[in-house]
């Protein structure tokens, strides 16, 4: 049957398998890609572009951007700052 999760956490989990699932992402793209440059507008996948986007413009101002989240970024090579990319 239906289980109800009322725990104070519970919404905190759901959003740290989420950056999780798009970090595996972003680890598989590195793997075909070679880099962590994925365009903002990924035609391929478009809510892993978003998410790049996401981080790089909120590195350190968001508090859900944490140090562990900074360093597993930065162990896989994560550039924060693009400039003179050509657009697609």
């Amino acid at each position: 049957g239906f289980v109800w999760d009322a725990s104070v956490n519970s919404g905190f989990n759901r959003k740290e398998e989420e950056w999780m699932r798009m970090f595996e992402k972003l680890k598989e793209y590195k793997k075909k890609h070679g880099n962590c440059i994925v365009p903002a507008n990924y035609e391929d996948d478009p809510k892993l572009g978003k998410w790049v986007r996401t981080q790089r413009t909120t590195e350190t101002k968001a508090a859900w951007m944490t140090e562990e989240r900074r360093h597993k970024l930065e162990e896989i090579g994560f550039v924060w700052k693009v400039r003179g990319r050509p657009r697609k």
